[in-house]
């Protein structure tokens, strides 16, 4: 910044006036470019006029000549100390305001201008207070602060944070990671971007792919046929998709591993819930159990004892009616061995995922399921709440095709989907 005032006092004058500053990076790397600072300076000629010619008789003879000497002849630079330290204004001019017209009284001109009028006073007086309160500012500052380098709006640091964004955090923030994750990621990625001597946007996207599927951990339930029975309760609010899922979950299974599988339901509030999932038991040949009280479901689960997998769908609960979720909690009792595995839409914002979240756990939560992933622009918000809440991902959905639409993925597999452009999130 120094520099480049220094080079517009230079082609404009001291009175040059800072329009605009601002800093471009250019290069092959985007964000990751040299940055180079542009300002935008100018000349206002109109603060420099003087009086109306009415009211100013034009000088003439020895009277011109002495104000053109005057304003020719050099002026001393003025450090901001001896500037707000004067008593009393100079009758000459400084460069840093610029020179003023001196209208001559009378055929005897002898080149001195005369006293500023009270206008000049008031914004010299003015001037000079700004001054004073800048230098007091300076002066209380320690030395590593003045030495700090200066930091873009864009990459400084929010609020409570020490650490400036820098250019990979902002990367990663459009693709839809919060800026907190997004340094946390910057962080990982940070030694071996520096020492990679030459770096294109595939290999950043590389880096960037291993250092957030570290931060990810999955389960991949469907991998192998269990050794004993598996208790699986799909769980979330309303419209995320439950029954949906709950059947692609079944017919994968079978086409893996075969064997025997139970579903049951206690979504008894929506109308057609369970002939939904009849039909589907009935395609697949499955047997199902319907229930009311936490009683029938002991019994529906006594009824299975010999399945190797057992699916409870259940109904959508709002995150905000705190009465139906102790409901749902005296069915998914801890003693029945059920895992819960809360659904929660990738298209809700992240405040609701967080308070959705917050809301069930009143039951103990086992994974997290994303749906509708194919309806996203962005996915960074997996990794944000897998980040703050540290639970297992065992399935992502991405779309409705029953069971060609589901996903068992590895960590990797979703720091894909966060990196890419998401062509390839649609079936399957």
């Amino acid at each position: 910044m120094a520099t480049g005032l220094k080079m517009v006092k230079e082609a404009l004058g001291p009175d040059a006036l800072i329009l605009s500053t601002r800093t471009i990076r250019n290069g092959s790397f985007g964000v990751l470019g040299k940055p180079t600072m542009e300002i935008t300076a100018a000349v206002d000629n109109n603060w420099r006029e003087a009086e109306p010619a009415s009211r100013t008789p034009r000088a003439t003879g020895p009277a011109r000549a002495a104000r053109l000497s005057e304003r020719k002849a050099p002026q001393p630079e003025l450090t901001y100390e001896e500037l707000w330290r004067r008593e009393e204004p100079e009758p000459q001019p400084s460069p840093s305001y610029g020179p003023r017209n001196v209208s001559p009284v009378g055929p005897q001109v002898t080149g001195n201008p005369q006293p500023a009028d009270q206008e000049v006073q008031s914004e010299l007086a003015e001037l000079r207070s700004l001054v004073k309160g800048l230098a007091n500012r300076i002066s209380g500052m320690d030395a590593p602060a003045l030495r700090s380098p200066y930091v873009e709006p864009e990459f400084a640091a929010p609020a409570g944070q020490a650490t400036p964004m820098d250019p990979v955090t902002g990367l990663l923030t459009g693709y839809g990671i919060n800026q907190e994750t997004a340094q946390v990621v910057a962080r990982f990625t940070r030694e071996t971007i520096d020492n990679a001597r030459q770096l294109d946007g595939a290999g950043l996207t590389a880096i960037l792919r291993t250092a957030i599927s570290r931060l990810f951990s999955t389960v991949r339930v469907l991998d192998s046929r269990p050794s004993r029975q598996r208790r699986i309760a799909l769980i979330g609010p309303t419209g995320v998709g439950k029954t949906t899922t709950l059947a692609k979950i079944a017919a994968h299974y079978l086409s893996r591993h075969g064997g025997r599988i139970g579903l049951i339901t206690i979504d008894t509030y929506r109308i057609a819930a369970v002939e939904q999932l009849k039909v589907y038991g009935e395609i697949m040949r499955l047997p199902l159990e319907v229930v009311i009280t936490p009683q029938e479901l002991e019994a529906a689960l006594d009824k299975f004892h010999d399945a190797d997998l057992v699916l409870i769908d259940t109904a959508g609960r709002s995150p905000k009616n705190g009465l139906d979720l102790q409901e749902l909690a005296a069915f998914l009792r801890p003693e029945l061995g059920i895992e819960n595995h809360l659904l929660l839409s990738a298209t809700t914002r992240e405040r609701e995922l967080e308070e959705t979240i917050r809301r069930f756990s009143v039951l103990p939560i086992s994974n997290f399921i994303f749906s509708k992933i194919d309806e996203c622009d962005q996915l960074g918000v997996l990794l944000n709440i897998h980040y703050k809440n540290d639970t297992p991902i065992s399935f992502l959905t991405n779309g409705q095709r029953v069971p060609e639409d589901l996903l068992m993925p590895a960590p990797a597999d979703i720091a894909a989907l966060i990196l890419n452009d998401h062509g390839s999130l649609k079936h399957g």
